[in-house]
């Protein structure tokens, strides 16, 4: 299956990994282009026990990462939404960087 994870913080990076490691195809998408850069040279950005031999596994098989939404979606099956949801004063989330990602995929 074709999936793309939509941010490559800490949900979304590591289940790139997983998903990775199931068999399936994987796009890491993110908007942050000197994360993207460093992904694609094999630096895991976060501390996770485990992803890093993962990540090195798959990487450049059936795991790769970039900034471009045409290129991720074109043949996208599944597209999780893995980006920030900050917490506000009153307790609850704020969901626009949700919002702005499901606006960039449409």
């Amino acid at each position: 299956m074709k999936i793309v994870c939509l941010g490559t913080g800490y949900v979304g990076l590591v289940s790139c990994a997983v998903f990775a490691n199931l068999g399936h195809e994987v796009v890491g998408l993110d908007i942050d282009e000197k994360k993207i850069n460093s992904l694609k040279k094999g630096q895991v950005t976060i501390y996770e026990p485990g992803l890093e031999e993962l990540f090195g596994k798959h990487l450049g098989k059936n795991l790769e990462f970039t900034t471009s939404y045409g290129e991720a979606l074109k043949e996208a099956e599944v597209i999780f939404i893995c980006v920030g949801t900050p917490p506000k004063s009153d307790g609850s989330y704020d969901l626009k960087y949700v919002f702005a990602a499901a606006e960039s995929i449409a």
